[in-house]
């Protein structure tokens, strides 16, 4: 009998663990389907003033599925901006990266993406203290993407997903790039 009660602990162990390992599992692309790429910045003077990382799909390129890369810009001298009222945005807290897009294989400049980018900004304490909680505890900070035209600079705040560090020492925002011109950079914003 206590035979028994071992071959079922096992194999109820070994059930339990499989089940464990499948619902855990990261998703990996199916066959054929290529990775994402993940390009990494670390805060660097004059080109990146927050920790963010960019993950890139393969983009069609006349016709064909390419890799991307993405160079960074000098950060422009952006001292003064306000958005107009109508964008909803408060403040530009800080101007983070300035990052133009080519295909790998052509070098060609993208500037629409599908899928989009995803990019992820490391927001500071000192950026959520420059701005109000929304009712979740939530700073109310977002993403914005803003270009220079005759007009003057245009402003758009990304749909922007905020997940506070715990013990309230910054964060992520988290949001989906669509288009990007040369030359467009991005800010932390306020909401």
């Amino acid at each position: 009998m206590p035979w028994l009660v071992v071959i079922i602990f096992i194999v109820l162990g070994a059930l339990a663990y499989y089940f464990w390992r499948s619902q855990n599992r990261l998703r990996t692309p199916s066959e054929g389907e290529p990775m994402p790429q993940t390009f990494d910045f670390d805060e660097q003077e004059g080109r990146v003033r927050r920790k963010l990382r960019v993950i890139a799909a393969e983009q069609t390129v006349a016709g064909k599925r390419q890799k991307v890369r993405i160079e960074l810009r000098a950060l422009p001298d952006v001292t003064n901006l306000k958005p107009p009222p109508e964008k909803q945005i408060d403040a530009l807290l800080s101007v983070v990266i300035n990052p133009v897009v080519y295909a790998s294989e052509t070098g060609e400049s993208l500037t629409t993406f599908n899928p989009p980018l995803t990019v992820t900004v490391h927001y500071k304490k000192q950026d959520a203290e420059m701005t109000t909680e929304s009712k979740d505890g939530t700073p109310q900070l977002s993403l914005v993407s803003a270009y220079e035209s005759d007009d003057g600079w245009r402003f758009e705040k990304l749909p922007t997903t905020v997940t506070p560090n715990s013990g309230g020492n910054g964060g992520t925002l988290t949001a989906q790039l669509s288009t990007l011109e040369p030359g467009d950079p991005l800010w932390v914003g306020k909401p």
